[in-house]
Protein backbone atom coordinates (compact mmCIF):
# COMPACT_ATOMS: atom_id res chain seq x y z
CA UNK A 1 0.00 0.00 0.00
CA UNK A 2 1.32 3.70 -1.04
CA UNK A 3 1.20 5.71 2.20
CA UNK A 4 1.20 9.01 0.32
CA UNK A 5 -1.55 8.35 -1.95
CA UNK A 6 -4.14 7.74 1.16
CA UNK A 7 -2.91 11.02 3.17
CA UNK A 8 -5.50 14.03 3.45
CA UNK A 9 -4.08 17.03 1.43
CA UNK A 10 -2.88 18.75 4.65
CA UNK A 11 -0.75 16.08 6.22
CA UNK A 12 2.33 15.04 4.99
CA UNK A 13 4.54 11.80 5.02
CA UNK A 14 7.57 12.25 7.72
CA UNK A 15 9.31 8.83 7.40
CA UNK A 16 8.13 5.81 5.31
CA UNK A 17 8.07 2.20 7.07
CA UNK A 18 10.98 1.05 8.26
CA UNK A 19 12.67 4.48 7.69
CA UNK A 20 14.37 6.05 10.47
CA UNK A 21 12.90 9.74 10.82
CA UNK A 22 16.22 10.68 12.40
CA UNK A 23 20.05 9.33 12.08
CA UNK A 24 21.88 12.63 13.45
CA UNK A 25 21.13 13.73 16.79
CA UNK A 26 20.80 17.23 18.28
CA UNK A 27 24.11 17.00 19.71
CA UNK A 28 25.99 15.94 16.61
CA UNK A 29 24.05 18.34 14.54
CA UNK A 30 25.16 21.42 17.00
CA UNK A 31 28.91 20.07 16.78
CA UNK A 32 28.74 19.98 13.13
CA UNK A 33 27.32 23.48 12.51
CA UNK A 34 30.05 24.43 15.37
CA UNK A 35 32.54 23.20 13.46
CA UNK A 36 31.82 24.66 10.27
CA UNK A 37 31.19 28.06 11.19
CA UNK A 38 34.32 27.56 13.58
CA UNK A 39 36.52 26.61 10.89
CA UNK A 40 34.94 28.72 7.78
CA UNK A 41 33.80 32.07 8.87
CA UNK A 42 34.90 32.82 12.68
CA UNK A 43 35.79 31.18 15.98
CA UNK A 44 33.57 33.30 17.79
CA UNK A 45 30.62 31.81 16.39
CA UNK A 46 28.98 28.24 17.31
CA UNK A 47 25.61 26.53 17.04
CA UNK A 48 23.06 26.64 19.20
CA UNK A 49 20.15 24.49 20.17
CA UNK A 50 18.89 22.99 17.75
CA UNK A 51 15.23 22.48 16.65
CA UNK A 52 14.12 19.26 14.60
CA UNK A 53 12.09 20.87 11.47
CA UNK A 54 10.48 19.80 8.28
CA UNK A 55 12.02 22.11 5.70
CA UNK A 56 11.62 21.35 2.06
CA UNK A 57 10.72 18.46 2.17
CA UNK A 58 13.39 17.05 4.62
CA UNK A 59 13.38 16.63 8.50
CA UNK A 60 16.57 19.00 9.36
CA UNK A 61 18.09 19.98 12.66
CA UNK A 62 17.79 23.94 12.72
CA UNK A 63 20.99 25.29 14.38
CA UNK A 64 21.03 28.62 15.24
CA UNK A 65 24.53 30.04 14.65
CA UNK A 66 25.81 32.26 17.75
CA UNK A 67 27.96 34.95 17.45
CA UNK A 68 30.01 35.87 20.87
CA UNK A 69 32.53 37.88 22.30
CA UNK A 70 35.32 36.95 24.76
CA UNK A 71 34.52 39.97 26.70
CA UNK A 72 30.60 40.35 26.52
CA UNK A 73 29.49 36.73 26.02
CA UNK A 74 26.86 35.82 23.51
CA UNK A 75 25.78 38.39 21.50
CA UNK A 76 23.13 37.07 19.70
CA UNK A 77 22.07 34.55 16.67
CA UNK A 78 23.31 35.79 13.77
CA UNK A 79 22.01 32.71 11.21
CA UNK A 80 20.74 29.49 11.53
CA UNK A 81 22.24 26.39 9.75
CA UNK A 82 20.23 23.42 8.37
CA UNK A 83 21.54 19.86 8.98
CA UNK A 84 19.63 17.21 7.40
CA UNK A 85 18.58 14.87 9.85
CA UNK A 86 18.83 11.13 7.91
CA UNK A 87 22.41 12.29 6.37
CA UNK A 88 23.96 14.60 8.56
CA UNK A 89 24.57 16.77 5.02
CA UNK A 90 25.27 20.60 6.04
CA UNK A 91 22.48 22.77 3.93
CA UNK A 92 24.43 25.66 2.51
CA UNK A 93 21.97 28.35 1.33
CA UNK A 94 23.89 29.88 -1.92
CA UNK A 95 24.60 33.51 0.37
CA UNK A 96 25.71 31.64 3.56
CA UNK A 97 28.60 33.14 3.84
CA UNK A 98 27.50 36.81 2.73
CA UNK A 99 24.17 36.78 5.48
CA UNK A 100 26.45 35.56 7.98
CA UNK A 101 29.04 37.89 8.55
CA UNK A 102 26.21 41.01 7.49
CA UNK A 103 24.37 40.25 10.19
CA UNK A 104 26.97 39.76 12.54
CA UNK A 105 28.60 42.86 11.63
CA UNK A 106 24.88 44.64 12.25
CA UNK A 107 24.89 42.98 16.15
CA UNK A 108 28.39 43.99 16.27
CA UNK A 109 27.73 47.33 15.30
CA UNK A 110 24.04 47.92 17.80
CA UNK A 111 25.60 45.94 21.03
CA UNK A 112 26.86 48.37 23.65
CA UNK A 113 30.60 48.00 24.47
CA UNK A 114 31.95 45.57 27.05
CA UNK A 115 32.46 47.61 30.27
CA UNK A 116 35.51 48.60 31.19
CA UNK A 117 37.23 46.46 34.15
Amino acid sequence: MDMTTTLPPNEHLISAPGEPIVNITAYTARQQASGYVGSHISHLMGGGDPALMLAQGRVVWRVPILLSSPRRGILGQVAHLDIDARTGQLLLPPDFHTQIETHAQALLNSSPPAAAS
